[in-house]
C-alpha cells in the first residue's frame, strides 16, 4: 500500500460518489481537507468483517469485493461475495453508525486506488455542518438499503444451490434403501429390515427438511412468480392429493367451497403448498374417526380459506408461537423441523394476505382451526387477463 497527496481527480470522484453526490461546491471544499489517497494491490483485504471501523473509503479506480463469511460447519468457513464496488462506491459505511463494526470484508480484485477518511473526522464535520451531514447520511441510507437487498438476493441464491445439491445424494441413498427393502439384492431378516426402514424414515424427514429450506430461502428472498390462480381448483387439487391419507387414517375429509369463488393473483405452486400444509397438519393430528373440513368463501375484498379439525388441538401456551421459525412444539410427538407453518405464513404474507389459528375451534370446543385470507384478483387485472 502507498499514500500520495490528493490529486485533481478526487474532487470529481467525490462529487459523483454515492456518499457525497448532491453536495454543493462549498460543501465539497469542506470534505476535501479530510481526504487522503491510498493504493492497494490486487488481492489485498483492505478491511475485515467484525473489526472496528475507523476509516471510510470511496473507490477512485479499481474494484473491491465485499465478502461475508459463511460458517458451513464448526470447522469450515467460506467467504461469499455479495457485491463488487467500483468507482464512486462507498466502503465501510458502518464507520458513521454506532457501534462502528464492519459488516463485511473488503478485498481488492485488481490494483485499486481509494480516497480514505478518518471516521472521527467525518462525524465531527457532519456535526459542525448539519445540512452537509444530512445530505451525506441520506445518501448513506440508500447505499445501506441497496447493499442489504443485494446481500439478501445473493444469500438466497447460495442457499438454494446448497440445498438443491444436498437433495441429490440424499435421494440416491433413499432409493438404495428402497431396493434393499424390496429384496432386489437379497432377502433381509426382520432386524435388518427394521434398521433400513428407520434409516429410510430419517432420510425422508431430511429430504423434507431440505425441501422446506429451499422453499424458505425462495420466499425469504422474494422469489415469487405470480399469475391468475383459481383457489377453487387449487383446493380441489390439494383435497384429491390428501384424501388417500385421510382415508387410510379413517378420517372424513369434508369440502365446503362456495360456487364461483373469486380468483387471486399469486403463485400456483406456493398456494397449493399452503393448502396442503394445513390439510396435512390437520390429518396428522386428528385421531381415527375424526373430521377434517376445508371451507372457502369470498369475504369483502378477500378470499377466506379455513381448515378445521376435530383433533387433539394446540396447547394455549404454544398457540402464539406456532408460526415461528423452527418452532416444534412442546408436547406433541412426531414434529418435523418446525418450518411447515412458518413457510405457510411467509407464503400467505408474500401474497399480501393474513393467516391465524384458533384452538379449540370456535363453536365446537375441540380441535383446531387455521384460517387465511388473500386479496381477490382486482377487476382491472381480471379484464387484462381476459
Amino acid at each position: 500500500m502507498g499514500t500520495a497527496t490528493v490529486s485533481g481527480s478526487v474532487r470529481d470522484t467525490l462529487k459523483h460518489s454515492n456518499l457525497f453526490q448532491g453536495l454543493s461546491d462549498d460543501e465539497l471544499d469542506k470534505v476535501l481537507p479530510l481526504c487522503r489517497e491510498e493504493v492497494f494491490e490486487s488481492g489485498v483485504a483492505i478491511f475485515l468483517e467484525g473489526g472496528t471501523c475507523s476509516t471510510m473509503y470511496v473507490v477512485e479506480s479499481g474494484k473491491v469485493a465485499l465478502e461475508l463469511s459463511l460458517h458451513i460447519s464448526r470447522t469450515t468457513e467460506e467467504n461469499a461475495t455479495i457485491a463488487v464496488v467500483t468507482q464512486g462506491g462507498c466502503l465501510c459505511h458502518s464507520g458513521l453508525i454506532d457501534p462502528y463494526i464492519l459488516t463485511a470484508t473488503g478485498r481488492t480484485l485488481e490494483r485499486t486506488k481509494v480516497i480514505a477518511f478518518d471516521t472521527t473526522d467525518l462525524r465531527r464535520l457532519f456535526e459542525d455542518n448539519p445540512e452537509l451531514g444530512r445530505k451525506a447520511m441520506l445518501n448513506l441510507a440508500k447505499v445501506v438499503s441497496s447493499r442489504l437487498q443485494r446481500a439478501r438476493e445473493t444469500m438466497g441464491r447460495i442457499l438454494s444451490a446448497i440445498f438443491h445439491d444436498l437433495k441429490t445424494p440424499l435421494a440416491a441413498v433413499e432409493s438404495y434403501n428402497r431396493l434393499l427393502l424390496g429384496s432386489f439384492v437379497g432377502e433381509l431378516n426382520e432386524e435388518q429390515k427394521n434398521i433400513v426402514q428407520r434409516s429410510s424414515k430419517r432420510l425422508s424427514e431430511l429430504l423434507d427438511l431440505v425441501s422446506n429450506m429451499i422453499d424458505f430461502s425462495r420466499i425469504e428472498f422474494g422469489d415469487l412468480r405470480t399469475e391468475r390462480v383459481s383457489m377453487a381448483r387449487t383446493i380441489a387439487a390439494c383435497v384429491d392429493t390428501m384424501r388417500p391419507l385421510a382415508d387410510e387414517k379413517g378420517l372424513q375429509l369434508a369440502v365446503e367451497v362456495v360456487p364461483k369463488l373469486s380468483d387471486v393473483l399469486g403463485g400456483q405452486d406456493p398456494l397449493k403448498q399452503v393448502v396442503t400444509n394445513l390439510l396435512s397438519n390437520a390429518i396428522k393430528f386428528t385421531p381415527s374417526g375424526g373430521v377434517v373440513t376445508i371451507r372457502a368463501k369470498d369475504e369483502g375484498d378477500n378470499v377466506r380459506v379455513e381448515v378445521l379439525d376435530t383433533g387433539i388441538g394446540i396447547p394455549g401456551e404454544e398457540l402464539p408461537k406456532i408460526f415461528d421459525d423452527f418452532y416444534r412444539g412442546l408436547d406433541i410427538a412426531e414434529r418435523g423441523a418446525g418450518l411447515g407453518l412458518s413457510i405457510t405464513k411467509r407464503i400467505v404474507e408474500a401474497h399480501h394476505g393474513r393467516i391465524w389459528a384458533a384452538s379449540p375451534c370456535p363453536g365446537s370446543g375441540t380441535g383446531s382451526k387455521f384460517a387465511f385470507t388473500l386479496p381477490k384478483l382486482s377487476e382491472s387485472i381480471s379484464k387484462e387477463d381476459r
